[in-house]
């Protein structure tokens, strides 16, 4: 490419009058910042000294504007590279602009100031810049956001109860008290507490500030005992549910007593104190002796008046709709619920949630007085618990593991055959599923023997050996 270049008197004028520019532009940076030429100490800033022509320079002077070409004279044309082909003025540095006009915008309150620094101080600036505040965290759908909120279900009044003549609620089975108002709901829990499933039920009703009732197996709670505690701690009521939940209406007498009362002691041992006077047949099976029994026990029998039927599905939307459903005939119950259930646990939160949105409220149940326990039963509860804190510290992750083996199906859930304090001669679990012991003459299965390993092969290849097993 070929341009003609006027070279003559008035392009090295032009040439000199930009490299003065350049030299005013940083005689006012320099003044801005209080650097004068000359100044002798740091502490003494005299007025900043400008060289002769930068006084004479306009008062527009560094500030954007459109380009000037000088008018210059016709002269020789020369041919030069496009790599070296001279433009228009570059624009000043966005410092010295700043510098040289201020803007009309104050910078930022969370931007600190530059430094006025004297002569010869080299410290940098460093811009200050104030915390932002935390931005709000999100609620979680279906999570009530606290006890003051509208979305939290609560506690809408105590029911206190005096055991004392043996009263009896629920009227699936029992039609002696009508306690609750149409929208009144009870929620209760039994089996438990199994720390998988207890442990989000408890979360659940915690997010809803909500109170319930737990009837609790005596075996469970020895089996753990801080579970026991922190249901308690978090204001819910701890009642129990026989020893080993065993059908009441299917033994003898002595040994039907021996299930309730060694129940009692066991759940109030794992407590720390006396539990409740409150308790719940098994399968809801409750003969007439042993509610003679538990009256005579200044104890409160419970039935129920809406089953969540947790135990027939795995499924949590069909335990909301089972609780719903019923909820809408009866308007008002005592709910049943068990906290072993893995469909349970999955369901409370958002069947909490319906709850509030439909107007229902919730009582809670608590007693006028613990109950009293024998002192025969409160000895073989510490020894059952003795016992298994021995296997706990023995074996750490036992206390960690689900102690009855739970199959899915109809399958028969077995344990280990040793004999429970009550001298039984079947093991039964929580479930009420009976694991026969294995018979003394009973044929030892035989014992597979295991494969031998193959020999490793020494072939030096370190690719092989790497990836062979």
């Amino acid at each position: 490419m070929t341009l003609k270049v006027n070279v003559g008197q008035d392009a090295r004028a032009a040439w000199l009058m930009r490299t003065r520019a350049g030299v005013a532009a940083l005689a006012l940076v320099l003044a801005a910042n209080g650097i004068a030429y000359g100044q002798s100490a740091p502490g003494d800033q005299p007025e900043a000294k400008l060289p002769d022509f930068a006084r004479t320079l306009p008062a527009n002077f560094g500030r954007p504007s459109a380009p000037e070409t000088p008018a210059v004279a016709p002269a020789a044309t020369v041919t030069i590279p496009p790599a070296a082909t001279p433009g228009p003025a570059a624009p000043l540095p966005t410092a010295a602009l700043t510098a040289a006009a201020p803007s009309a915008n104050p910078a930022p309150d969370d931007i600190a100031k530059p430094n006025r620094v004297g002569a010869g101080n080299t410290a940098s600036v460093k811009p200050v810049v104030k915390p932002s505040a935390p931005k709000p965290t999100r609620r979680p759908l279906g999570q009530a956001s606290g006890c003051g909120s509208a979305g939290a279900l609560g506690v809408s009044r105590v029911q206190a109860v005096d055991s004392t003549a043996g009263p009896r609620y629920g009227h699936q089975q029992f039609k002696d008290i009508d306690f609750l108002q149409d929208g009144e709901v009870v929620l209760t829990f039994d089996d438990g507490p199994l720390r998988p499933y207890t442990m989000p039920v408890l979360r659940a009703l915690e997010a809803h500030c909500t109170k319930a009732t737990f009837f609790v197996v005596g075996r469970m709670a020895l089996s753990d005992p801080a579970l026991v505690k922190d249901m308690a701690k978090r204001g819910h009521t701890i009642g129990s549910h026989t020893w080993s939940h065993m059908d009441l209406r299917k033994t003898n007498p002595a040994r039907a007593r021996g299930e309730m009362e060694l129940g009692i002691s066991a759940v109030s041992r794992a407590l720390g104190r006396p539990a409740a006077p409150f308790f719940r047949f098994p399968y809801l099976s409750s003969p007439q002796s042993m509610l003679d029994y538990a009256r005579s026990r200044k104890i409160a029998s419970f039935s129920i008046e809406v089953d969540s039927n947790d135990y027939r599905t795995k499924d949590p939307s069909v335990v909301q709709h089972n609780v719903l459903s019923q909820l809408q005939e009866s308007k008002k119950g005592i709910i049943l619920f068990h906290d072993i259930q893995a469909s349970t646990a999955g369901a409370l939160r958002g069947l909490l949630d319906e709850l509030k949105a439909r107007g229902f409220k919730v009582v809670h149940m608590v007693p006028t007085a613990p109950v009293t326990t024998l002192p025969e039963y409160d000895a073989m509860a510490d020894k059952e618990m003795s016992r298994k804190s021995t296997v706990a510290s023995a074996d750490p992750l036992a206390s960690r593991s689900i102690v009855w083996p739970v199959q899915g199906g109809d399958g028969a859930q077995k344990t280990a055959g040793r004999a429970g304090p009550l001298g039984e001669e079947d093991e039964v679990l929580p479930w009420g599923v009976v694991a026969p012991r294995h018979s003394a003459a009973a044929p030892t299965p035989p014992v597979a023997k295991a494969k031998p390993k193959p020999a490793p092969v020494d072939d030096g290849d370190w690719l092989t050996k790497l990836f062979r097993f």
